[in-house]
């Protein structure tokens, strides 16, 4: 793509708040410990209230290379530039349930190190988080579509395991069907998703944020050719914790690659806010990739590990939290749904902590993450 291509440029003006959205900000927050507390009585012990079940940990170093000045920017602006990499792979529920429930699936990345001015909830911290899932656009357009699933989320909880088992394992079906028949339904992708290997799975922020100068969504996919071997892969579920075991199964003898892209909006003069391809505000819109494709900013190597080690595992999933608002200032996240986000995940990290005794840590080295 060349440079000269008429990139969206940042500005405070991108960004256009509903004057009764803190409202709604209060009301997603409220929910969101609702969900929480009430695992919390389930299981005498608080967990995320969305990704709380974690099915690998790994670590590596995202490697920065020369880049053009449209994407030498914020976290890439540096070149040859490196950060340690820890990146959290999760599935979507709040309870945690057996993998043969299908559910949207996520990877939470933490890069170490990071110096630079970043957002006012994150001053001080020297890290900077990517939260993102196995999707290009968001599943509601705003904050108002964002509580209401979140709310429907929560009225599922009470729906035994074996129930959600049942209805999981039929909506696989009946999506595959529709799929044959070229009839994909969105509904049946959240809970009737392809039983497919989680490292073949390529990520994106799904909702926009800064780009340094411009305005992007920031994605994670496959790059080393065993990982590409993996894309579409059909796993076998049987097992309570079948994606745990897979990754650690597969990342003990491998050393693979993801690559790190962006795609940056365009700037759409002129164009009605409803009616923009590249919408900030409506998240539920993918951008078309035909007019902005992804542009490759870096890769994250990782060595092979062990995935899971209970060290890791407890130190990343009890002391640690991620939130796309852990970032600098030049990655600020953008539009309804981010920022309903910010109130929400910090109140549901402080009950976690509080609710398990934990202290909450945002590491500023590598040399704090257990092996």
């Amino acid at each position: 793509m060349p440079e000269s291509t008429n990139f969206l440029k940042y500005s405070p003006s991108v960004e256009q708040p509903q004057p009764d959205e803190q409202v709604i900000f209060d009301e997603l927050s409220r929910t969101m410990q609702h969900i929480t507390r009430k695992m919390a009585s389930r299981y005498r012990h608080a967990y995320r209230p969305v990704h709380a079940k974690s099915h690998g940990i790994l670590l590596g170093t995202l490697e920065v290379p020369n880049l053009p000045e449209h994407l030498a920017q914020g976290l890439f602006a540096k070149p040859d530039a490196s950060y340690a990499a820890l990146m959290r792979f999760s599935t979507n529920p709040g309870d945690l349930l057996t993998d043969k429930v299908s559910s949207p699936r996520g990877l939470a990345i933490k890069f170490i190190g990071v110096e630079g001015e970043k957002t006012s909830n994150h001053t001080g911290a020297l890290t900077q988080d990517l939260v993102m899932i196995n999707a290009n656009k968001f599943g509601a357009p705003d904050p108002q579509g964002f509580l209401k699933q979140l709310k429907q989320f929560d009225q599922g909880l009470d729906v035994g395991e074996g129930g959600k088992e049942v209805i999981s394992t039929a909506a696989r079906a009946a999506n595959a069907v529709l799929k044959a028949v070229h009839l994909p339904s969105a509904t049946l992708e959240g809970i009737g998703a392809a039983a497919t290997h989680p490292l073949g799975e390529a990520f994106s922020t799904v909702a926009p944020l800064r780009f340094g100068e411009y305005v992007a969504k920031v994605g994670v996919s496959p790059g080393s050719d065993n990982l590409k071997e993996l894309v579409g892969q059909s796993i076998d579920l049987d097992d309570y914790n079948a994606l745990e075991l897979l990754i650690q199964k597969f990342m003990r003898d491998n050393d693979v690659v993801w690559d790190v892209k962006v795609q940056l909006a365009l700037d759409e003069p002129g164009v009605a806010a409803e009616d923009k391809k590249f919408a900030i505000e409506d998240a539920s819109k993918e951008w078309p990739e035909e007019e902005s494709p992804w542009q490759t900013v870096g890769r994250i190597v990782v060595p092979a590990q062990e995935a899971y080690s209970d060290a890791r595992q407890t130190y990343v999933d009890e002391r640690m939290s991620f939130s796309p608002w852990h970032a600098l200032l030049a990655h600020q996240p953008l539009g309804g749904v981010m920022r309903s986000r910010l109130k929400a995940y910090e109140e549901a990290i402080k009950y976690r902590a509080q609710r398990n005794d934990r202290e909450r840590v945002e590491p500023g080295s590598v040399d704090c993450i257990p092996a």
